[in-house]
């Protein structure tokens, strides 16, 4: 095996691509380890932990290391230099076309609205800052931006009439076009603010399904509901979507809300002429129920899909292996509120186990490891996982996680967050994985609860 590193000063790259494209080079049989990352100080720990020297990079920089067959070297530079111009290009986008923008500054004189910031951290600060002065709304998709400087980012924003989404913050839909981790949408009559992007993705599968569009979700970040940051973004989007005579109704997807912001949002609420439905993450499915019904839109009966044959149960414990963290608490609750079974949900999204490797709603391998490991103990009577479709989201799900399903002696329940319209084909990842032996709901509280049964 042959270790290079290659430096490409100033070479910015979104983390999304960059953790497809190192995934897209860890499948060739020739590579033993790839990794393609901004350079990080996380990042150059990450190397050096795994056996590189550690490279002179400063975090604006794009880092390639690989560990691979000495003779595939160059045919894997060539491979790493296509996928890179492949993102650049994605939705019509050329490096040409690109290219005139060098700030966020020039970017916004040009015509930009809306800035997506997604750098380090440390540097989503400025972006945003500058991203205000220039008159565009930041959408910050960083995460580790602090308390404080989230504070500030959203009074300099609501002081210039903006509107702050993020910090953390994955899942946006503007106008029916999706940003960051998010399904396909018809423009409609639903206005979603939301503190968890997995949940609002959620939302938006049963709307899709029940044929109610959605106009907006406009994405707070998980913090904007404590106290500490006062709903800084969540109380000006709901007037934004007030005024919006295409929104019907208005629902606000919160984990937990602080008591003096949720004093100030039932003030704001009881003056809007929308009506505003609050959808708590312990039950998804219900407040959609309540959101649809706020419009006169009868929930419809919740699709399924069966395996040709059922499965045992075990006599064990449910073990839950989730990407999304919302929907991974959302099951858990159930679980143990509502089954009353022994139930383990891990969070596999979390930092603790994305450390040096893309996230599982990209990259299968860390659930298939797992997978196979529930396989071979005598404790596990049933297993729980979360598919999550869209753009950003793996393109073939099914196929990754479809051999390890079907090696499984106990059952398996899926739920499938997804729209008709996604890349991945909602319809087509629910056959192949029933096919493969598990049963799938389009509800992730629906799938929690028929884990739970014994």
């Amino acid at each position: 095996m042959t270790r290079i590193i290659e430096v490409r000063p100033g070479h910015y790259h979104d983390s999304v691509s960059l953790m497809q494209l190192s995934q897209a080079l860890m499948e060739d049989e020739a590579v033993d380890h790839a990794q393609v990352a901004m350079g990080t100080a996380l990042n150059l720990d990450l190397l050096t932990d795994l056996g590189y020297d550690r490279p002179d990079a400063a975090s604006a920089d794009l880092v390639i290391a690989v560990d691979a067959d000495g003779s595939a070297i160059e045919r894997l530079r060539k491979v790493v230099d296509t996928l890179l111009a492949a993102s650049a290009s994605r939705r019509g986008l050329t490096v040409s076309d690109l290219a005139p923008a060098k700030t966020v500054g020039t970017a916004v004189d040009a015509g930009a609205t809306v800035v997506l910031i997604s750098v380090p951290g440390e540097h989503a600060f400025r972006q945003a800052v500058e991203a205000i002065e220039a008159g565009a709304h930041p959408i910050i998709f960083s995460d580790n931006v602090s308390l404080d400087h989230e504070v500030i980012i959203k009074e300099l924003a609501n002081e210039a009439g903006l509107l702050a989404m993020g910090p953390d913050c994955g899942t946006v839909v503007l106008d029916g076009v999706g940003l960051g981790f998010a399904n396909v949408v018809s423009p409609g009559a639903i206005g979603l603010v939301s503190a968890s992007g997995t949940g609002a993705q959620q939302v938006c599968a049963i709307t899709d399904y029940a044929g109610v569009g959605v106009r907006h979700v406009l994405g707070l970040g998980g913090r904007d509901l404590s106290d500490e940051v006062g709903g800084l973004t969540a109380l000006p989007a709901i007037g934004l979507l007030d005024s919006d005579p295409g929104v019907e109704v208005i629902g606000v997807i919160a984990k937990t809300i602080g008591p003096e912001t949720a004093r100030a949002l039932d003030a704001l609420t009881a003056e809007t002429q929308t009506p505003t439905v609050m959808i708590p993450i312990d039950d998804l499915t219900l407040g959609t129920s309540a959101l649809l019904g706020t419009i006169g839109v009868a929930m419809p009966d919740l699709p399924t899909w069966m395996p040709p044959q059922k499965r045992r149960r075990g006599p064990g414990r449910v073990l839950g292996l989730y990407s999304g963290g919302t929907l991974a608490a959302e099951a858990e609750r159930i679980l143990s509120a509502e089954s009353g079974v022994d139930a383990e949900v891990i969070d596999l999204g979390d930092d603790i186990y994305t450390r040096g490797r893309p996230h599982p709603m990209i990259d299968a391998r860390l659930r298939v490891e797992r997978l196979r490991e529930a396989g071979r103990s005598d404790d596990v009577g049933a297993v729980l996982l979360d598919v999550v479709l869209g753009h950003g989201a793996a393109q073939n799900p099914a196929a990754d996680l479809g051999p390890a399903v079907s090696d499984l002696p106990m059952p398996v329940h899926i739920a499938l967050i997804g729209t008709a319209d996604d890349p991945q084909g909602r319809d087509s990842q629910a056959e192949a994985l029933a096919a493969a032996g598990a049963s799938v709901y389009l509800s992730n509280a629906a799938a929690a609860r028929a884990a739970g049964q014994t």
